[in-house]
């Protein structure tokens, strides 16, 4: 590491090039699950510097999805924010939305499904056993939906819809198992009711987190309000640790 940064390369006299299209540092945040806020806090940390150094890579499209899919693994939504609406308002896609390498020039398709995969891993995580609901929602995006989202954890998010400012998300859900998954609101769970063959352990109230109970093959709807906490606070912990 580097003033607390992820350094780029292990080899002690070759400097980071932050301004570089490529951040291959940061595979084991994305698409690798290896580094997350939750497991390794210290590491992920790093790498939320790194990536906040991470200049504008040359002005490549796939440079500036992977930085914003760092940035939605690392609940950073204002590096999700800043790389989105370079990616869809300066040019990197065509009017039948095909990709292109650099602004307004002909279609490449490395980037093709980035801001596809970027608006469902900044609307749902997952990884097995959890499913982790707005965790770098920029601030922009007030009120909203997305439906079909497959979690990796056996279910699917049939439809889940959001309101910042009422501090509500509905969703609904349905396990292909009988199982048991970690439902993270990173904003704090006040309260929350589900129905149609699921039911809830909510730990304690204000809470990020609770324990869901999912039934095979039914959908289950879950209601929840939320607190005023941000996704991101989880730096604010390990700053303190």
């Amino acid at each position: 590491m580097r003033k607390e940064a992820l350094k780029e390369w292990t080899w002690p006299t070759l400097a980071d090039r932050l301004n570089h299209r490529h951040a291959s540092h940061f595979y084991g945040v994305w698409p690798s699950d290896e580094v997350d806020p939750d497991n390794t806090p210290q590491l992920a940390k790093a790498v939320r510097l790194a990536n906040r150094k991470r200049g504008q890579q040359k002005s490549s499209g796939f440079g500036l999805a992977h930085c914003a899919l760092a940035g939605a693994r690392l609940k950073d939504n204002f590096r999700v924010n800043f790389e989105l609406k370079q990616l869809l308002e300066q040019g990197y896609y065509g009017p039948v939305l095909t990709s292109s390498h650099n602004p307004y020039t002909g279609f490449m398709p490395d980037q093709q499904g980035s801001v596809l995969t970027l608006l469902m891993e900044m609307l749902v995580y997952s990884r097995p056993g959890v499913i982790e609901l707005l965790p770098a929602l920029p601030y922009t995006l007030e009120k909203g939906n997305i439906k079909g989202i497959l979690a990796r954890t056996f279910a699917k998010v049939d439809e889940m819809s959001w309101d910042m400012k009422a501090k509500t998300i509905n969703m609904t859900v349905t396990s292909l198992k009988n199982q048991d998954i970690s439902l993270i609101v990173r904003y704090g769970i006040e309260s929350i009711t589900v129905s149609n063959g699921a039911s809830e352990t909510l730990l304690k109230k204000d809470a990020d987190r609770c324990v869901l109970h999912l039934t095979k093959d039914k959908r289950a709807t879950v209601k929840i309000k939320f607190g005023d906490h941000e996704p991101s606070d989880w730096i604010i912990k390990v700053a303190t640790d």
